[in-house]
């Protein structure tokens, strides 16, 4: 049976069910996509508030998403136009008083070079605690966790500047991992940290996306697949998946059933274990499925009468809810900010009033003639991502199931080689696994 006669269904259209379908398509296979929902994107999908397009959720890319920027080529995306490119800043306002308490700026130099002149440069440190940054905290980027630890136990245990750890690693922590460094995996951190500053220093760049991310990823990947003879099917929601002799036989889809030569779970975590709950040969995976913690991502919007400027397109806080704030004048929306926190918190218990009411206070810390927002949309996905905590791979399934036909793929799958550490749930980990799930998938039905 050639590539172009084998059918395989993709049952979730987030970002990972299409680098799946992308990579198949590619290689010829006959692909047809399902997704629950009107529209492709998952998580990171487009949203209409008072007639402008925004996203579910604020996000970044950074420029060692080398997966994601390797399928914009594949796709021949204008990725110019698609993001603004930036040297990375960080800078980070206390929300109190609203005076900064750091700033790091990275030129565009070799690594580690690039690093070495940021440290340098930032004058928030002392030059003994610079020569320290620098030393212990390229010693704590190279050495082998043998064990997997908190974060926080993890960064105390280098001697670092508490300013440094305080101001910049903490924050970067919650940032990246979606989970407080008092509960997040050091492995996973490290592994993080090495993929960015162990590298090109363009790894270290900041991509603002200059549009809404549905006209990335998902719009060019649906065009791609329906070009290259997939199939996608958006408001059809996958309710069973037959099984016989070790295999699904077919699944029931929009009141009927659809049979197929192969099958990918490309659904969240809690989707992908109701689907095979009732299965005996994936009790393991539903196992490690049901383990599995979760994290919110909130989102705040503020829209304002007129453009509205932050000291950073990008602007990190500490002692306060706001953790950090994004301008979108690079989307062409000057008017509206952008206010995201991260994983669990006090800000959870407050109305969407009493929350907006407490940014406005800390943003006025920092910008004082802002005036007040016209409206406010309040966005939380309660389980956005999973908890990143030590050890959380071994929690994690992968992408071979027992169902001979049967693979996974997403955020949450794990799909390193020799232990190594498993990227946290972010859009670059979705994409990886699509692919990876995807060329897995071929070798299954080239055996």
């Amino acid at each position: 049976m050639s590539a172009e006669t084998k059918s395989i269904a993709v049952i979730g259209a987030g970002w990972a069910g299409l680098a799946a379908a992308l990579e198949l398509c590619r290689h010829n296979y006959k692909v047809s996509v399902f997704e629950s929902s009107p529209q492709t994107g998952g998580r990171a999908r487009s949203i209409e508030w008072n007639g402008i397009t925004l996203d579910n959720g604020q996000h970044l890319m950074i420029g060692a998403y080398q997966q994601m920027l390797s399928l914009l080529d594949l796709l021949e995306a204008d990725v110019q136009a698609l993001f603004k490119r930036l040297p990375h800043q960080m800078l980070m306002l206390d929300a109190k008083t609203g005076s900064r308490v750091f700033d790091l700026q990275l030129p565009r130099l070799p690594a580690p070079l690039h690093l070495l002149g940021g440290v340098l440069k930032t004058p928030y440190l002392s030059f003994v605690e610079k020569l320290q940054v620098l030393i212990r905290f390229n010693r704590l980027l190279n050495t082998p966790l043998k064990q997997d630890l908190s974060v926080d136990k993890w960064l105390a245990s280098a001697n670092l500047p508490q300013k440094y750890i305080k101001n910049v690693l903490e924050p970067v922590c919650l940032a990246a991992l979606t989970t407080h460094p008092w509960q997040a995996s050091a492995k996973a951190f490290q592994s993080v940290l090495q993929q960015t500053f162990n590298a090109p220093a363009e790894h270290t760049d900041l991509l603002i996306p200059a549009t809404d991310l549905g006209q990335t990823i998902p719009a060019l990947a649906e065009n791609f697949i329906l070009n290259h003879g997939g199939q996608i099917h958006t408001r059809s929601k996958v309710k069973r998946l037959y099984i016989e002799n070790s295999q699904i036989t077919s699944l029931y889809v929009n009141e009927q059933k659809q049979s197929f030569d192969h099958y990918i779970l490309a659904t969240p975590p809690s989707t992908t274990l109701k689907l095979l709950e009732d299965v005996e040969l994936a009790r393991n995976t539903c196992e490690q499925l049901q383990s599995l913690a979760y994290e919110p991502v909130t989102t705040l919007y503020l829209a304002f009468s007129q453009p509205v400027k932050l000291p950073a397109l990008m602007t990190g806080f500490i002692n306060g809810i706001t953790e950090w704030a994004f301008e979108r004048s690079v989307s062409g929306q000057n008017s509206i900010l952008a206010i995201v926190i991260s994983a669990q918190g006090e800000h959870l218990n407050m109305s969407h009033e009493q929350l907006k009411e407490q940014v406005l206070n800390e943003l006025k810390q920092a910008i004082p003639e802002l005036p007040q927002p016209q409206s406010s949309k309040l966005i939380t996905e309660k389980h956005a991502t999973f908890q990143c905590h030590p050890d959380v791979d071994q929690y994690r399934p992968g992408i071979k199931t027992r169902l001979s036909n049967l693979n996974l793929c997403g955020d949450y799958v794990y799909i390193e080689e020799n232990n190594q550490p498993g990227l946290p749930s972010t859009l670059e980990g979705a994409l990886r696994s699509g692919v990876k799930c995807a060329q897995t998938v071929i070798k299954q039905l080239n055996n």
